[in-house]
């Protein structure tokens, strides 16, 4: 076979390791990059990623209270009602009046996740330029790069290529005997890759023994490797069997240990009941997370997991016509709120919930127009929701219907390698030294107030320095209820401003519309702990820091 042919054909097999755990096709990861030892204090912490693929349309999720009467003339035909037994869930009316949200109706699990204080909502989250094609804007979030990057590597990959060296030589060990990573489903994820390396599969198709492997190299591994590129490709390829044979026993060993402590829907177990496509009425994310929380109770030391709701490219259909609480997009919400619900109790039941830290994300959102056939097109931001025990509850941003972009899409606010790099420094313990390896250095300025601060890992990071532009007053300060800003600008333009701790980690988000001349503007603040915070304001187009303000909340 020619070497392209055979590199090919090996790499669209699989960029991991696919086998069958409990009937549900799993890869596992590993890295090229002395062997990490499981012995430091957040070395137990694990991430699961919850992809919903094919762009999650954010505005049907969360519905903006405060713009409910724009929200509904932009999009009547799948509009969710703001009265009715079918009408919004009003998630925190303790929330700043801008960031108010309804919860579809189908989403009361993620209502009572919310008010056990285990979700964390980041609005507006994209990066600059989105890329409106599913296979492009996947890749750009799964490399963690630019619009215009062009990465061979994942983000993940990265990760874990900094923190666990010499793989495959030195692994599985002693003190992790277990894969790195694990995705669950047939998709190759390019956010797995590594910067050099050919990924290798192994496969077991037999759920009743997936450590019964079939060989991807045919006969068995040429007898004499060459000496030059494709002979050191070959052997790494040839490894990677060998070790993911070892990893494939080793889940077998987790797995069997493991129980799962909670009921988790599935066929006649929480269907969705309401009128949509037979396709989508059984949860087809509950199991991926079923043997997830198994694995992990079962003792898996994996680092980071990767599941996948599918069904989010919601051009048609997404809501009936006689009804717009009913459809597609709503029954995938149920089950994303019914899995995840099931997945955290169960590892609440198994005392492993200060273990594991979930977080959603989608290639793009939706736009805000819906179109004729009852669905929507492919748009710009999203929410990402952010799951666990050691989450700080509660909303990160907003959307804004009166400020979008050319093309009428909603605007950006938070860039998802923010939320992201939070997660590897607040949740993994990832020092400067891996945020450099990942290519997170420039998203990690702010940190995110995504983790409880009683969770936050011992890496430290600084608030900004005051800057006393010119310009710029606050008043009052302190202050107890809403703070106002008086500035200058010589153009009309907008402007974000953030509410930065003493941690240096960002607390609130917001945008404003500055007429050329004098200005005025408000932050609602009554809501943030009485403490310490510093008001940072930067020009939108080009981050340009404008001043930061130094302030007391009461």
């Amino acid at each position: 076979m020619k070497r392209r042919n055979f590199i090919k054909n090996i790499a669209h097999a699989s960029a991991v390791a696919p086998f069958m755990l409990n009937g549900v096709p799993m890869k596992a990861f590993g890295t090229q990059a002395a062997p990490y030892q499981l012995n430091g204090e957040y070395d137990h912490r694990k991430l699961v990623l919850i992809e919903l693929h094919g762009g999650n349309d954010g505005l049907n999720m969360l519905i903006p209270i405060p713009q409910y009467s724009q929200y509904e003339s932009l999009r009547s035909n799948i509009a969710i009602p703001n009265s009715g037994a079918r009408k919004y869930i009003q998630l925190d009316s303790t929330l700043p009046f801008n960031q108010r949200i309804g919860l579809h109706p189908d989403m009361g699990a993620l209502k009572a996740l919310y008010e056990e204080g285990k979700v964390r909502i980041v609005q507006s989250v994209g990066y600059e330029n989105v890329n409106k094609s599913h296979f492009r804007g996947r890749d750009i979030w799964m490399m963690g790069g630019n619009y215009d990057e062009y990465k061979t590597s994942g983000w993940i990959g990265r990760y874990l290529d900094n923190i666990f060296p010499d793989y495959p030589d030195a692994y599985p060990t002693t003190e992790m005997p277990d894969p790195l990573g694990l995705e669950i489903g047939n998709v190759v994820s390019l956010g797995f890759h590594r910067e050099e390396g050919i990924p290798a599969a192994l496969a077991n198709n037999d759920p009743a023994n997936f450590n019964t492997l079939i060989s991807g190299l045919g006969s068995g591994a040429p007898a004499n490797i060459p000496a030059n590129n494709y002979g050191d490709e070959l052997q790494h390829i040839i490894d990677l069997y060998a070790n993911a044979n070892q990893y494939a026993a080793q889940l077998e060993l987790r797995y069997n240990a493991g129980a799962n402590y909670a009921v988790y829907p599935g066929a006649g177990v929480q269907e969705y009941v309401g009128p949509t496509d037979p396709d989508i009425v059984v949860n087809p994310l509950a199991w991926q997370l079923q043997t997830v929380a198994r694995l992990i109770n079962g003792g898996c030391q994996t680092k980071v997991y990767m599941v996948r709701l599918n069904g989010f490219d919601t051009h048609n259909a997404q809501a009936i016509q006689d009804n717009t609480t009913y459809g597609y997009h709503a029954a995938l919400l149920y089950h994303l709120s019914t899995a995840v619900k099931a997945f955290m109790d169960d590892l609440a039941a198994s005392g492993k919930d200060e273990e594991v830290v979930a977080c959603t994300f989608s290639e793009f959102g939706r736009r805000p127009y819906s179109n004729s056939n009852h669905g929507t097109d492919h748009g710009t931001a999203a929410p990402m929701l952010v799951f666990g025990k050691a989450v700080e509850p509660g909303v990160i941003g907003d959307v804004d219907l009166s400020n979008l972009d050319s093309t009428g899409n909603l605007t950006v606010q938070t860039d998802y390698r923010q939320v992201f790099g939070t997660l590897l420094v607040d949740w993994l313990d990832a020092g400067s030294e891996t945020i450099e390896a990942v290519e997170f250095e420039d998203f990690v300025h702010p940190l995110l107030l995504l983790i409880n601060n009683q969770y936050h890992t011992t890496t430290s990071t600084e608030p900004p320095e005051e800057e006393d532009f010119e310009g710029i007053n606050i008043y009052p300060n302190p202050v107890q209820y809403s703070l106002y800003g008086e500035l200058y600008s010589e153009v009309a333009q907008t402007i974000q401003t953030q509410i930065i701790d003493t941690t240096g980690r960002l607390v609130r988000a917001d945008e404003f519309d500055l007429n050329e001349g004098n200005n005025t503007i408000s932050l609602d603040i009554y809501t943030l702990p009485a403490g310490t915070y510093f008001l940072k304001l930067a020009q939108k187009n080009n981050r340009k820091i404008m001043g930061v303000k130094k302030f007391t909340k009461r």
